[in-house]
């Protein structure tokens, strides 16, 4: 593979901003969908950019490296290169699906939006627009263009590349590192007990053993949903043997341990987010299972977001052999 020099990566990289952005621009002329804009600043092989809603006039696109809301990407880093290619073609796909919701909804025989040829923009039709905006299937194509996709998958890439957990445990005794790492499988299983009811949202499962001085654990995420599970579908399978008189393998398992353990928090505000949303209502809790179970719109909405794709593929970039 053609290893890309920074100026086409800064080329390839301008090139999805503006591409994002021209769609945006022109969903923005629809009126009732959200749209977005992308603002970007380069500084010494850095690239800084953030997504705002273009709803928000009073907040003016400038990235800077200053911003708390910014992005940091080391563009000589061919990962974090990579995972901002394919996350930018993420948006600019859902983007184009609004997009043509939009078209559609603009057609004169739908009756909600009318042009103005003046301002090359469609505006709400005042006399039948309200009423059709409320009819349930309308409001529900509206909606789904309403989540915060950006936002998860920005979380989700400062747990996989930001985050340094070595830190948390400078100082600490090989044993105490062993007994903290412990602790966080502990709050992984949990979490795991609380996510296996409810559908389609990626969850963590692992095993921890320990055999005198070795340490085994296993580590795998799933779908997989319902009461009983006799074999599980699994993506990021990971098996560390380690040494626990070995500094380097301890902080090398408690570094990937606590990865498990903010993804699996990640995934938990993701669920309770979807599932407190009403509009597009994303599950049902069946009466008599407790099983949250995804409705039509939850369904698309998971499709659209794919996480499992995202961790599958973000996860297994990340080198956390045990040498």
């Amino acid at each position: 593979m053609e290893q890309l020099s920074y100026e086409k990566k800064v080329q390839a990289i301008l090139e999805k901003f503006l591409e994002y952005n021209k769609i945006n621009k022109d969903i923005k002329r629809f009126g009732i969908f959200n749209s977005f804009s992308v603002s970007h600043q380069f500084d010494q092989g850095k690239l800084y950019f953030e997504m705002r809603n273009t709803d928000d006039e009073d907040q003016l696109l400038v990235t800077s490296a200053s911003s708390e809301q910014s992005i940091m990407i080391n563009i000589e880093n061919d990962k974090e290169f990579n995972w901002l290619i394919k996350t930018m073609n993420r948006f600019i796909e859902k983007s184009k699906i609004s997009m043509k919701k939009a078209r559609e909804l603009a057609k004169p025989q739908v009756g909600i939006l009318v042009y103005d040829e003046f301002t090359d923009s469609y505006y709400l039709n005042p006399t039948s627009g309200p009423v059709l905006l409320k009819s349930k299937e309308i409001a529900k194509e509206i909606a789904s263009t309403r989540i915060d996709i950006f936002g998860i998958f920005i979380n989700l890439r400062s747990i996989l590349i930001e985050k340094d957990r070595v830190s948390e445990i400078i100082g600490d005794s090989l044993d105490v590192v062993c007994e903290k790492s412990k602790e966080k499988i502990n709050k992984i299983i949990d979490i795991e007990t609380r996510l296996r009811k409810i559908e389609g949202i990626p969850r963590c499962i692992c095993f921890y053993k320990e055999d005198n001085d070795t340490i085994y654990f296993e580590s795998f995420v799933t779908t997989d949903f319902g009461l009983e599970i006799e074999e599980y579908n699994k993506i990021n399978e990971n098996n560390l043997k380690v040494n626990k008189t070995i500094a380097s393998e301890v902080e090398n398992m408690y570094n990937y341990i606590g990865l498990v353990e903010d993804i699996s928090l990640q995934m938990i505000e993701i669920a309770r987010d979807l599932i407190s949303k009403n509009d597009p209502r994303m599950y049902v809790q069946d009466k008599t299972t407790k099983l949250w179970i995804l409705t039509t719109e939850g369904r698309n909405t998971m499709q659209n977001l794919n996480i499992m794709d995202f961790l599958n593929n973000d996860i297994s970039e990340i080198n956390f052999e045990i040498n």
